[in-house]
This record gives C-alpha cells, structure tokens and sequence, in this order.
C-alpha cells in the first residue's frame, strides 16, 4: 500500500471463508468500480466490467498464467475454484505496460495456495436453493522440502429456469520444492468439465440446447534469487479449452470450439541502492483455434516489458516503463506508462497515472460464423476490425483519517479509437464494430469506517460516464451511478454477520438507447460461525426482498436463494 501508485485490492482466504460464498465473482463484487454482468443462475456466464471497460479488456491471471481465452477474451469464473485460494489483487486501472495488451482495464490475479505443515485438509458442503450443492475437498502437506496442495471442487444445480441446470468438476493440483531459502520450482495442472442448460433469452426460449466445457492447463514455474533484493520468474505453461455447443441431439447437431495456448514468460527485477528497481520481462504466446463453425485460425504474440520504480526518499515512489507487443496478424504497438505517489504526510497520500494501451480482436470478433434467427435477428463476426487504442488517465488521494477511517478518491478517464464493441441494431442483429470514438470517464469513491466496537462499514460509490462519441450516445450496460454498502458485526471472533446492498442506475441494452433495463436495489446476507477450531457453520441469503431484475436483457437473474453449509478442518 505504502508505495502503490494505482488502486489494488486484496482479498485473502480469510475474508473468503467469513463471508461464506459460494461463487468467485462474489469476491468481487463489492469492490470499487466493479460491476458483475449475470446471465442467470450458478454456472452460468459472469462478465466483470471495471471501470467500465468489459471481462475482454481486464487480464486474469492465476499464479501469473493468463487464462483469458483467445477464443473470445473472456474469463470462465466458473474454472476457479473457492477451495485453493490463497488471495485475490485486483489492479483497477491500466496495466498494459506490463502484463500485456488486454489489460486495458485492470488485472486481476489469483494466488493459489501452496502446502505448509499447518496445511492439512478442509471439507466444505453446501446446500441451497435451486437444489444446488456445492461441495470441496482439499488437502496440503510439506516433508522437508518438498509441498503438496490438492483439491477438488463439485458444483451442481437446477437453475432457477428450465434448461439452467448447472454441473461441474474441478481438479486441481500444486507441487513445490524448495531448491534452497530462496529459489523455488512450482509444478502446477488441473482440470475441469463443466455441463450446463443455455435456455437463452425469455423471450425466444430454447429447452434443448446444451453447452459443455472442458478445460486443462499445465504450469511450470521457477521463482527465486541469485543476489539480495533480486527477483527472478521463468514461467512455462500450456492452456487447452474445449467448447461444445449442442443444438440438438436428435439428429445430433453440435459445434465445437478447440483453443489452445503455449506460453512463456521470464521476468527479472533487481533492487540497486534501495532505492531504484528496474525490471525487464519477455513472453512469447501462440494461440490457436479449431472450430468446426469458423475453421482454423491462429496467431502468435511476443511481448517485451521494462520498468523502473524510484523511491523518492520515504515520501513516495515513481514508476515508468513500456511494453513492445507484436502480433503475428495485427502488427505491433507499444504501450507506455508513467505513474507517481506522493505522502503529504503519514496518512494522506496523492497517486496519479497516464498509460496507453491496445487491444486486438478475438477469434469471436473476427470469425464468428453468421447465424440467421429468422424474425429474432442473429448474430455474426467482423473481419474488417481494427485492434482498440486506449489513452488513460487518473489521479486520486487515499489515506487515513480520525483513526477509524480509510478511504480513497479517484478520478479516471479513457478515451478509446475503435473501442470494439458488440452491440444489437434494430433488426436484433448482434454484431461487433469498431467505435469511432468512445470515451469512459467517472470517479470511484471508497470507505472502510469503524462505527464502533465490532462493528464495520465499508462503502464505495462509482459515478460513469460511458458514451459513444461518435453517435452521441450511451455505451450498453454502463450504469451512470452505483452504490454499495457493507456492514459486519463481529463481537467475538468466532462469528460475523454481514449485509450487503448494492444499487445500479438504469442501463441502456442497445447502441441506438432505445431499450432500457430499470435501476435496481438488492439485499444480501451472510453469517459464519465457528464452533470449534474444525467446525464452522455457513449461511448465506442472496437477494432477501426478492427483487426482479435483469443484469442482461431478457436474461433474469434468480430471485430470492438460501445456502447454508458446515466447513470441516482437519
């Protein structure tokens, strides 16, 4: 904290287990500047936006190895599983410069945990509405220098509408050993298969239509020193994802969709006088995909970053760098970046930045075969789009004040050249396009308030605005304000309760703003108990009043649901 120069929230397996969730994008969201796109019950797709730009401009990392798909951008939240984190940082902001030209809007980055001799074994069941069941067993271990973590997650429901049905399995699994104090090797692989129901859109309902995923990766890691105040990370790692979409089954009529990743990332860093690190990092990534709708396509991205950071004596620190990505289908852009910190005093600290960034076209974008849906409109790809260029500032002041209170302004804008964005005309035809002109621009408020003994607030407000420049209008499913509150009460340590309320303005669900989708206010609940040091007792309740309302058009999101759960240590 004392010498970031962007806004970065941590999330640990503590907070994880107090609040008792049963899906990842429930970690997020009640962060700043967060917004969690649904499209209905467990399992089911969950775009993050940050700050307003979309899950495809926001890089997700899981111990450093990106698992955006090539295929469209986008994160499976699903693939993560509760049960082998260690913590979550959530970079909000452009991070281009370093981790690449997708991270337009921020990183988020998942620790997964290692096994230590404390590690031992954790049970957890869950059962809730929708007939769901979410179950987890996970176990670690370290014998001198050797550690272990494995686990395995089960997660099934019915869904809250017909053909929601949701099942899935999650294998994962983590070996270290430790070369001496400070080099260590990491040898980490999983796999997950995942069945759901895709009913589609409530107004144009599809009872059969099935979807299946399968996903494996392989990731090997060197971490370690030669000299003091070094850091060293050589990175190999595989992705394969395979997609099947099944229309119908009489006669069988299915589409799959086949990407796989090679990668390698090798970064090195070194303190010199305690005070100036630079950093040097080179990567290398082939992405292929084999699709039975869109063919074979493939590209290769190499990628060089540096950066340096310089403490300014104790009152805060200066970083700038650049990174050279050079695509084998787009050409090559470089996006650089400057950002500073400064204390005015032991609690009261000024940020600021400037970065650009670029993003280029999925497979999706590019190659998506041309579905005619009669009078419901369709859906096709653009060959014709241009990579998006963003330019972004932001500046804000953060600290501490009275002693109970933290909080954080920030101030934020970018402007985007062919910002890429898949929109529906008039004619309920999706398509991507190239934006002309776009800019996204807002402030993020938070604060964390000790109201007094045992009892916490923590509340962050988001003002954007997201508009079309060219067309004079609103970008879709931006809302102009949102609200979130959070109280937790825990008198003793061994249970807290917590509500939560979240409240989004009005969205527009179209490029032309002719369709609208309402303000809403939910209610959610958890409480966690602790009966001994083995045994905690878990209740969650999402959405108490019942509220209705749709994250996505023609997409409801469940109503009111109870979960309740015992976690086991051993």
């Amino acid at each position: 904290y004392k010498h970031a120069t962007q806004n970065i929230s941590i999330i640990t397996k503590e907070d994880i287990e107090a609040k008792g969730i049963t899906e990842f994008t429930e970690i997020l969201d009640f962060l700043p500047s967060v917004d969690i796109i649904e499209f209905g019950s467990s399992g089911s797709t969950r775009s993050v936006h940050t700050r307003g730009v979309s899950s495809r401009q926001v890089i997700t990392l899981i111990d450093g190895r990106i698992v955006n798909t090539p295929r469209d951008g986008e994160t499976d939240f699903n693939q993560v599983p509760l049960s082998n984190i260690e913590r979550v940082e959530v970079l909000r902001g452009p991070a281009s410069n370093m981790y690449g030209a997708g991270a337009v809007g921020g990183v988020i980055n998942i620790i997964t945990k290692t096994g230590s001799k404390n590690a031992g074994t954790q049970i957890l069941n869950k059962f809730g509405s929708f007939n769901t069941k979410l179950s987890s067993l996970s176990h670690g271990d370290k014998v001198k220098d050797f550690d272990y973590f494995v686990s395995y997650d089960y997660l099934a429901s019915h869904g809250h509408r017909d053909n929601a049905d949701h099942l899935s399995n999650n294998i994962n699994t983590k070996f270290g050993y430790e070369l001496d104090k400070d080099n260590r090797i990491n040898l980490s692989s999983g796999y997950y298969n995942s069945e759901v129901g895709t009913p589609g859109k409530v107004t144009n309902i599809d009872l059969d239509d099935r979807q299946e995923a399968f996903k494996q990766y392989i990731d090997l890691t060197y971490n370690g020193k030669m000299l003091e105040g070094q850091n060293m990370v050589f990175k190999l790692f595989h992705n394969s994802d395979r997609l099947e979409f099944i229309e119908s089954y009489i006669p069988l009529d299915k589409d799959t969709h086949h990407t796989k990743v090679y990668g390698m990332d090798a970064q090195f860093s070194q303190e010199l006088y305690g005070v100036f690190r630079p950093s040097i990092g080179l990567s290398y990534q082939e992405h292929r995909l084999n699709s039975s709708a869109s063919s074979k396509h493939e590209y290769d991205l190499k990628g060089i970053n540096f950066e340096s950071e310089i403490k300014v004596f104790d009152s805060g620190s200066l970083k700038f760098g650049a990174r050279w990505d050079d695509y084998s289908n787009f050409g090559d852009k470089i996006s650089p970046s400057a950002s500073f910190n400064y204390w005015l005093s032991d609690g009261v600290k000024l940020h600021a930045l400037a970065a650009k960034a670029f993003r280029a076209p999925t497979f999706n974008d590019l190659y998506w075969p041309r579905e005619d849906w009669g009078a419901f409109g369709g859906v096709e790809g653009n060959q014709n789009l241009s990579p998006e260029k963003a330019v972004s500032f932001e500046s804000g002041i953060s600290g501490y004040f009275m002693g109970s209170i933290k909080t954080d302004l920030t101030f934020f804008r970018t402007r985007f050249r062919d910002l890429i964005e898949w929109s529906v005309d008039n004619a309920l035809w999706w398509r991507p396009g190239n934006v002309s002109l776009a800019v996204i621009e807002g402030a993020e408020l938070e604060a964390e308030v000790v109201l007094k003994d045992h009892l916490k607030a923590e509340f962050n407000y988001t003002y954007l605005k997201a508009k079309n420049r060219t067309l004079g209008k609103w970008l879709i499913y931006r809302p102009r304000h949102m609200y979130k509150l959070r109280l937790v009460y825990s008198p003793v340590p061994k249970y807290e309760l917590g509500l939560s309320s979240i409240f989004k303005t009005k969205r527009f669900a179209n490029e032309s703003n002719t369709s609208i989708l309402e303000h809403y206010a939910i209610l959610n609940s958890n409480f966690t108990y602790k009966i001994n040091d083995s045994t905690q007792v878990l209740l969650e309740v999402k959405n108490l009043f019942d509220r209705q309302y749709e994250e996505e058009k023609d997409y409801p999101v469940p109503g009111r649901a109870f979960y309740t759960g015992v976690r086991l240590k051993f």
